[in-house]
Parts: C-alpha cells; sequence; structure tokens
C-alpha cells in the first residue's frame, strides 16, 4: 500500500507536468518559498507527534523509503550530469523527489538523534556525529531546494566612459592576455574587479570580473567589461551545512564506528 501511494505521489507530479509545463521556480521566490517552507517543516513536525504508529510515518522510516527516496534521486541527478539536461531541475517530478528525500531524512533525524534507552524512550544521549552528519545534509539540500528561486545571474556590460573607469590588460611575451582587471563603478562606488575575487555587493550578493573587449590588442584602449552579477542568498545555509557534515565526518573518522543501544551504525 505505502509504495502505491508513492507512486501516485510521483504520478501525480509528471501529471502536472504534462498539463502544466515546468515547476513554476521564479514564482516561489522569497517570501513564499520560506513559506512552503515553515508549512512543510511544522506540517511534519506535528506528523511526527501526533501520528508517530501511523502508516505514513512508518513508512518513510522504512528502509524502502530510504532506499527509494536516495536511488531515485541519485538517478534524476545522474540523468543531468551525463546528458547535460538542466531543465530537468525544474520538473515538478525532479521538484517531487527533492520533498521526499528531505521528509524521509527528516524523519531519520527525529526518530536517531537521541540513543535508545532500555524502554525504547528516545530519551538517551545526543548522538551527536549522527546529528551533524544528517543535520548538516538535510541543511545543505534544502538550502539549495528551497534558496533555488531566490538564486538568480545577470548579466551587465560595463562601457567605458560610463561604468568603467579603469582597465588594466597585460600580454604575455607571446602576445596573449596574461592577466586583467577593472576599476568599475558599482553602486557611486569605484571597485577594483579582478577575476576570481568578486566584490561583496550585498548579502548573497557577489559581482564578477567575467570578460572584456576581446577585439582589444597591445596598446588599445579597452571599451567595456562584462560584470557577472550572482545573487545566492541561500548559499550559507548549503555552506553551513557542509561545514556540519564535514565536522561529522572528522568526529566519526576520530571516534571510529560504534554500535547504539538501537542497532544503528552512528
Amino acid at each position: 500500500m505505502p509504495y502505491i501511494l508513492l507512486i501516485i505521489y510521483l504520478a501525480a507530479a509528471l501529471a502536472l507536468q504534462l498539463l502544466t509545463g515546468s515547476f513554476p521556480v521564479s514564482f516561489m521566490a522569497f517570501p513564499l518559498n520560506l513559506i512552503f517552507f515553515v508549512i512543510w517543516l511544522a506540517g511534519m513536525l506535528w506528523i511526527w507527534r501526533a501520528g508517530r504508529r501511523s502508516l505514513f510515518v512508518r513508512f518513510i522510516l522504512s528502509p524502502g523509503a530510504t532506499f527509494t527516496a536516495i536511488g531515485l534521486l541519485l538517478a534524476a541527478v545522474l540523468v543531468m550530469g551525463f546528458t547535460g539536461w538542466r531543465w530537468v531541475a525544474s520538473t515538478w517530478v525532479f521538484v517531487a523527489l527533492m520533498l521526499y528525500f528531505q521528509t524521509v531524512l527528516l524523519f531519520v533525524i527525529l526518530r536517531g538523534w537521541r540513543e535508545a534507552t532500555a524502554a525504547d524512550a528516545r530519551l538517551g544521549a545526543v548522538r551527536w556525529r549522527f546529528v551533524f552528519l544528517h543535520v548538516g545534509l538535510l541543511v545543505a539540500v534544502a538550502s539549495a531546494f528551497w534558496g533555488a528561486p531566490d538564486s538568480e545571474t545577470q548579466r551587465v556590460k560595463a562601457e567605458r566612459g560610463n561604468q568603467l573607469k579603469e582597465f588594466v590588460l597585460e600580454f604575455s611575451p607571446e602576445g596573449a592576455p596574461s592577466m586583467f582587471k577593472a576599476v568599475v563603478d558599482i553602486d557611486g562606488e569605484d571597485v577594483e574587479l579582478k577575476v576570481n575575487h568578486p566584490y561583496k555587493r550585498r548579502f548573497g550578493e557577489d559581482v564578477y570580473l567575467l570578460s572584456y573587449d576581446a577585439s582589444a590588442t597591445v596598446g588599445e584602449e579597452v571599451r567595456y567589461c562584462v560584470l557577472q552579477i550572482v545573487k545566492e542568498p541561500w548559499k550559507y545555509g548549503a555552506a553551513a551545512g557542509i561545514v556540519m557534515m564535514l565536522a561529522g565526518a572528522l568526529m566519526l573518522f576520530v571516534g571510529g564506528p560504534r554500535r547504539n543501544a538501537s542497532n544503528d551504525w552512528e
């Protein structure tokens, strides 16, 4: 029965894809994504507290749910990686898989963040390695998923006499460009930009020096440069999740694996 419900869930996502087209990512930008995230999290916590013995919870905590969540999501990621079909990430089916994976992971955390007692009351000591590894993964995945609608990339041409104040272009002895940097007016402030050295414009927004007037040769003045503005306000959550996973992995490496009272590997 639970697997039938999972099939219906994915079939509904596929039907939405066929009927409405891709998932409206831009429509779900802040604050809607934050509102839906809070609703999802609050709903899952309520189900955990009120219906821990329900069929839904028992299925989500089953090995089958874990294997299908990881397997289906991994298959979708591999398809995108090998084919370059980035559009898959904006389909209703992929969104449904991501939500399913996060739900399974959240319930696994709720079940296993403490050591089991003899009475199976789950009131034992905190399993810190488990917490860092699993919560870190959830934070990283959730930040990327829920923050995707707020991510934006723009390219702007900064022209000399307008935004571009100064441009330095150096050539190698062979005549090939070896280094370039620019001084650009950003919000009334002259900012020096170098390749791979972005300027932090505001929280979650960076400005990169991407390219320049390629027609310029030795001794000629560069007429413009191209700036790339990247907005990723949720990237700090993803970074925090990665740091947590690294900390958990380090704790596991130093302490080694062991079994707790519930016979789960920590």
